[in-house]
C-alpha cells in the first residue's frame, strides 16, 4: 500500500538531468520516501 503512494507521488516530480559541463550525463538515482503515520 506505501509503495503505490510513493510511486505516486515520485511520478509527478519533474525530471531535470544532471549536466557536466553543459551536457546531460546518465546518472544512477536512489529515492527515499518516508512515510507518518497518524490516526487510529
Amino acid at each position: 500500500m506505501l509503495a503505490q503512494a510513493a510511486m505516486g507521488a515520485v511520478k509527478q516530480w519533474k525530471y531535470r538531468p544532471y549536466l557536466l559541463k553543459g551536457e546531460p550525463v546518465e546518472v544512477e538515482t536512489q529515492i527515499q520516501v518516508n512515510f507518518t503515520l497518524s490516526g487510529g
